[in-house]
């Protein structure tokens, strides 16, 4: 019984004394693993979080892994972005057809048919221009045809086109001895004869004197001032060219029978100039938009000027 209770105190004083030599080296092997991951017990973690540990997500396990973002110069992103933003610029310039849109594209004026409907409104004259035989003076069936019809508008006429013309010597005559010529027109004055011929003018404000030239020789002058240009030659004192220089492009020559037509003339007032190289010029004013024929008569008080066929050499 002693021994028994003797080897029992033995016991427990080598179990003391077991404890008291692993109790520093428990704390020791604490103090090392500090550094290591705390493993916790399956048992104190809740059932999800042990599986995620166990096994975790693709998208987590990859991650550590994945490679370093790109710089933002080199970023994929950035062409659809330029895409797009470019997109709408693109389509404005490459497909115009679209009704405007733009406040500060002009708008055609809501007027401008009406303008361009009056500025084109025209009107013509027609009628019949006669000449009577004054004293001591006879008037050829045809001779009307030498005559001329023109329109001034009372605002003013566009300047006609000048152009080149031709009045040649023959026979000691001037051929044509009539002759109507836009303002600024230039005429040439060829000797076509088989002697010398001389052309000047003495009519105020066209005054020229182009000097004696030979057969094959020709001489031109500007006719720059509107009105009626009498030329002559000094070698041949009967030679006479009448010359009317016109300001206005509305004007016309009447028929053998003296029947004329003025044609495209604007609508309003203005005068019309009715001319005949052995007669005064007469006038009518006209009003507005003129319907009724018009019938003018002149009475010759000039001789005429014959044709250069019918003088001889």
């Amino acid at each position: 019984m002693f021994i028994t209770i003797r080897a029992f105190a033995v016991a427990t004083a080598l179990i003391l004394a077991a404890g008291c030599s692993t109790a520093p080296e428990m704390t020791s092997s604490t103090s090392r693993n500090t550094a290591r991951p705390v493993v916790v017990p399956a048992a104190t973690v809740p059932a999800a979080t042990v599986e995620a540990v166990r096994e975790p997500a693709p998208a987590m396990a990859k991650q550590p892994v994945a490679p370093p973002l790109p710089e933002p110069s080199a970023a994929p992103a950035s062409k659809p972005v330029v895409s797009i933003a470019a997109a709408p610029v693109h389509a404005a310039v490459a497909a115009p057809s679209a009704a405007p849109t733009n406040a500060m594209a002009p708008a055609a004026p809501e007027k401008a048919p009406v303008v361009a409907e009056a500025k084109l409104q025209t009107q013509t004259i027609k009628g019949r221009l006669e000449l009577l035989a004054g004293p001591r003076q006879s008037v050829a069936a045809d001779e009307i045809s030498e005559g001329l019809v023109y329109f001034l508008p009372e605002g003013g006429a566009p300047l006609p086109k000048p152009g080149r013309f031709t009045i040649g010597t023959h026979s000691k005559g001037f051929t044509p001895n009539h002759l109507v010529v836009p303002v600024g027109s230039t005429i040439a004055f060829p000797n076509r004869d088989t002697i010398l011929h001389n052309v000047y003018s003495r009519t105020p404000g066209s005054t020229f004197d182009l000097g004696t030239f030979g057969p094959g020789q020709s001489k031109q002058t500007v006719l720059s001032k509107a009105g009626l240009v009498i030329v002559n030659c000094n070698v041949h004192h009967a030679m006479r060219a009448n010359v009317v220089v016109l300001a206005t492009p509305y004007y016309t020559r009447p028929g053998r029978d003296g029947s004329f037509q003025l044609k495209d003339l604007p609508v309003g007032n203005g005068t019309l100039v009715f001319w005949h190289p052995r007669a005064t010029a007469g006038t009518l004013p006209l009003k507005g938009n003129r319907t009724a024929p018009v019938v003018q008569r002149l009475v010759a008080t000039k001789a005429r000027l014959e044709s250069p066929s019918t003088t001889g050499n």
